[in-house]
């Protein structure tokens, strides 16, 4: 049944019973992970309210004292809140500049057109994706130690001086910059190349007939035909600016490069596991900090990428 509005012609919509009956054994497989997301991420939620507690164990939620937004004053009165702060953010940005390299080795690895090469190839940059970040920070110490690292062992053997690259400052950054790109490029490429092959390939055959090159046809019709997929990429990445993997920091970390890894998630370990202090309400304020940004940049990213014309999330 359709009926006609003026000179448009409008589809009558299905009742929300009906649709739901259609779809129904979808909505049946996705049951367990609605009920996962409901327990271990909504449910859990209800430990938020400690932020706004002196949370007693012993008390309970129920029982605890209110204090309304103490804990966020002291978390903003912190003499190490700005320099958390700014480690967290120039972690995060300097991942964000590596956003683009999952897009060009997509990219890269469709052009390859040897199939067993090309399944040679994603193995081993997949590989790094499921190797565990103290094996990571092994591996580093081994290319990287002064005194039996791999890379000053060259560095000697071609004349030069060994240098404590893990001690020092300006090279720590660079450091979680060439670990995240070697640990998860590979497994960040599988979506862009997921969607490269869901791409017409009609319009390559129309743009080799007009004389197109390989990199006129990326620019043109693959980059075009996969934005979407970067806009959504893009805005989850944007989620998580205000927070750094825990493991990585916390293993590269020593007395040396405190100044520049001392981050919000190795503050909340320190103070409030490690030090054996009960500051549950604390470290749950700064926890809810981060989570209110996070959200705020997924919110306002989403904003921006609607208003140039693509869909976001939200």
């Amino acid at each position: 049944m359709s009926k006609k509005r003026g000179s448009v012609v409008v589809a009558s919509k299905k009742s929300l019973t009906k649709r739901i009956y259609e779809y129904r054994w979808i909505y049946l497989l996705g049951i367990p992970g609605m009920l996962i997301l409901f327990f271990f991420s909504y449910l859990p939620m209800k430990g938020l309210l400690m932020a706004f507690q002196d949370f007693n164990p012993h008390l309970g939620i129920s029982g605890s004292t209110w204090v309304g937004f103490k804990h966020f004053a002291k978390l903003f009165t912190d003499a190490k809140f700005y320099s958390m702060l700014k480690n967290t953010l120039t972690i995060s940005f300097l991942s964000l500049l590596t956003f683009p390299a999952p897009i060009i080795l997509a990219l890269l690895l469709n052009e390859v057109r040897a199939q067993g090469y090309k399944k040679v190839i994603q193995t081993s940059i997949y590989l790094p994706h499921f190797i565990s970040w103290p094996i990571v920070a092994s591996l580093a110490f081994l290319l990287l130690s002064k005194e039996q690292g791999v890379i000053n062992k060259i560095i000697e053997s071609l004349g030069g001086e060994a240098h404590a690259f893990l001690f020092d400052k300006a090279w720590t950054y660079p450091i979680i910059v060439i670990e995240n790109l070697w640990k998860g490029v590979g497994w960040g490429s599988i979506v862009y190349l997921a969607a490269i092959s869901g791409v017409d390939q009609d319009l390559y055959e129309a743009a080799r007939i007009d004389g197109a090159n390989k990199l006129q046809q990326m620019i043109k019709i693959t980059l075009p035909c996969i934005a979407p997929t970067v806009v959504v990429m893009l805005i989850l990445k944007m989620g998580s600016i205000i927070s750094v993997d825990f493991e990585q920091i916390f293993l590269l970390s020593n007395a040396m490069n405190r100044s520049q890894t001392e981050v919000f998630e190795i503050y909340i370990y320190n103070y409030g596991i490690a030090s054996g202090s009960t500051q549950y309400s604390y470290t749950t304020a700064i926890g809810m900090f981060k989570s209110v940004v996070n959200t705020s940049l997924v919110i306002f990213t989403n904003w921006i990428v609607n208003r140039l014309g693509y869909n976001g999330v939200l």
